[in-house]
């Protein structure tokens, strides 16, 4: 691992723990086109552990290359490999030269593999070389490299694999796609085609599991809105007298805001305004539900202060007076990633081992960090019982106008709670292992216990978990064309799907399909992603049964012919996806003249790769990556479309 400063700016982003998560991934690109090379460069530069460059050359044998298909270590970079002596459509691939030297036999997998591991000393790189990417037995490969991964001297086995596919066929992707979710190994396509391109996710079974979202805006945890308050709260707040009894403008005007919402909530609870209440005092009192309700709240802490335009600290209690009202409990997204966990499963996963036992199917392991997660989230649930559907504190408080001692007792107070209530959370931790280790007949566990610093981390985002789960892409393309001869070709590697939801995500994704018809490019309808992703699948569906991409033969009779059964394949992609009764669709690609615009537009790429639109497409796959590898931000839900002719790109689930 490089010195801190080296990837300074990039901890500021994603910290010492997804420093380490991305140092500790094996990154396996298949195919070297100029999409893949700008993805694995804005890998290799913020520090991945290590690459492997998987690419087809038949006609290269020798140095440096293997065309039995072992993977070789990075060689040697040498000056021949930085000169382009003819034209190329990748700049970090030159052309081989023509002379006759042994780095001219370079496969493309080697040169790419040498060339990028130049740029960071840190990561190691690898490179494979096979006859034909379509005769790899995908499946066999990455069973290979989770059992024994490539590793040096200098680096650690890796922890977790990221495969990415390259600019590749139908014959390639769907094979992998299918040997990535089988094995639980996250998988992205990246395609640049002409002035088109598009970035796919497919995550790892069962899900991608997220504790830090990060969201852009967070509500601060102040928990004004709970009841009863905690017992720190409760002691802070109540060691400041009332506010309409300080005499001195300097005290009033540097009471901490929390502690002027919660006397204001009082007072206001006291008039005619507030909900009546039951009589009960064991009884949760209301607080401001309505508009007038919080107007009339607002209000009264206006009239609390004694002059609101020279008191800061009374202008930030109206600022942050939603914080009385705002339900500090989970979100019903926590609720949805919660309902998923089953405590049984959870148990039975835990402690199953990797004996085969004879006439048992036994289920591929869930990934280590899903594991993980779903230990913390176990006891999240157990810690939500009892306390009222509130999670773990943060322990944080903004900044705010206060004098000192008044600020440093609050920020004691919720520090002193969040610590409480993390400990909580370790021993219900500990509790569930303790019972996976009773349960498990003296068998290994396949999870431990979180560090500390994990389980603050875990408690600190309890309120913004996340999952994502994407469809398997091989299942997307056989709904999208059944007809496919490559499916037929596949049929015995695809095995049926094992996705219980399924149905309920395929139908979601509709639903979200089609109301995204209803929000075109502004400009020009026409330039709107989605029917440009769409034909860009009729052109897969085209080299499915031709076996080369629309383009190929530059007559004018034969770029027609092309582009007619490439409208054809649009139209039947378009039905199979449910989309023929859509306005949009109707209108600008189901209409012969304006849809076959489209279809010539595609034919006249001729797959075609421009480095600049590659550098796009590279640039957010890398950027998706980062947050797949490190569990950090939320990924993209499922395809990024970019269309460079209008420089316009949008996210829809196909």
């Amino acid at each position: 691992m490089a010195t801190t400063d080296k990837y300074d700016r990039q901890l500021r982003l994603w910290g010492a723990s997804g420093q380490r998560a991305l140092g500790s991934t094996l990154v396996v690109l298949v195919g070297s086109s100029a999409c893949g090379t700008e993805t694995l460069k804005n890998l290799v530069l913020p520090g991945v552990g290590s690459i492997l460059v998987v690419d087809d050359d038949d006609a290269v044998v020798g140095n440096g290359s293997s065309a039995n298909g072992d993977v070789k270590a990075s060689p040697e970079l040498n000056d021949s490999l930085l000169k382009f002596t003819s034209p190329s459509s990748n700049f970090f691939l030159p052309p081989p030269s023509n002379q006759d030297d042994s780095d001219s036999k370079l496969s493309n997998a080697a040169r790419a593999c040498a060339l990028l591991s130049e740029l960071n000393p840190d990561v190691d790189g690898y490179h494979r070389t096979v006859p034909s990417l379509e005769g790899v037995d995908y499946n066999a490969f990455l069973k290979t490299l989770m059992d024994n991964p490539p590793t040096s001297d200098k680096a650690a086995a890796p922890k977790q694999i990221l495969v990415i596919a390259a600019d590749q066929p139908s014959s390639v992707t769907l094979a992998l796609s299918h040997a990535c979710h089988v094995n639980s190994i996250p998988l992205m396509i990246a395609r640049s085609y002409g002035l088109l391109g598009y970035v796919r996710i497919q995550t790892a079974s069962p899900y991608h599991a997220i504790i830090e979202a990060k969201p852009a805006h967070r509500i601060p945890d102040l928990r004004l809105s709970a009841w009863p308050l905690f017992d720190g709260l409760e002691s802070a707040a109540s060691s400041v007298k009332n506010l309409d009894e300080i005499e001195d403008s300097k005290e009033h005007s540097h009471v901490p805001f929390v502690v002027i919402l919660l006397q204001a909530l009082e007072k206001w609870r006291g008039t005619a305004s507030a909900p009546t209440p039951s009589g009960d005092p064991s009884k949760r009192p209301r607080n401001p539900d309505t508009f007038a309700e919080k107007e009339a709240f607002r209000k009264e802490v206006r009239e609390m202060s004694k002059n609101i335009s020279n008191e800061v600290n009374f202008e930030e209690a109206m600022r942050e007076a939603h914080l009385v009202w705002v339900d500090g409990r989970i979100s019903e997204d926590v609720k949805i990633v919660l309902e998923r966990l089953d405590e049984e499963s959870f148990f039975s996963a835990a402690i199953q081992t990797e004996m085969e036992v004879e006439g048992v199917s036994i289920s591929p392991k869930i990934p280590s960090r899903v594991m993980h997660f779903q230990l913390l989230a176990l006891a999240l649930k157990r810690f939500l019982k009892e306390n009222d559907n509130y999670p773990p504190l943060e322990g944080t408080i903004p900044d705010m106008t206060s004098d000192t001692a008044r600020f440093v007792a609050l920020q004691e107070a919720y520090k002193q709670q969040a610590g409480k209530d993390q400990s909580a959370l370790a021993e219900m931790v500990n509790s569930i292992l303790e019972e996976c280790r009773r349960r498990s007949n003296g068998c290994d566990l396949r999870v431990t216990m979180p560090t500390n610093d994990e389980i603050l981390t875990f408690c600190k985002n309890a309120r913004y978990l996340r999952i994502l789960e994407t469809r398997p892409f091989y299942a997307e393309y056989k709904l999208q064309d059944p007809t496919s001869p490559i499916l037929s070709t596949l049929d015995k590697t695809l095995s049926s799907l094992d996705m219980p939801n399924f149905d309920t995500i395929q139908s979601d994704a509709r639903d979200d399909l089609t109301m995204a018809t209803l929000d075109p490019y502004e400009t020009d309808p026409v330039h709107t992603p989605m029917l440009w992703w769409i034909a860009l699948r009729a052109c897969d569906a085209f080299y499915d049964r031709h076996q080369h991409y629309p383009g190929k033969h530059d007559q004018e009779l034969a770029l027609e012919a092309d582009a007619n059964e490439v409208y054809k394949c649009m139209v039947q992609i378009t039905n199979n996806m449910g989309l023929s009764e859509c306005d949009l669709i109707k209108e600008h690609l189901l209409d012969q003249t304006k849809g076959k615009e489209l279809a010539r537009e595609v034919v006249r790429y001729d797959e075609g790769e421009i480095h600049n639109i590659a550098a796009v497409v590279g640039g957010v796959a890398s950027q998706e990556a980062v947050k797949l590898i490190t569990g950090q931000y939320v990924p993209f839900d499922d395809t990024y479309v970019y269309n460079g002719i209008a420089s316009s790109a949008g996210v829809y689930r196909f």
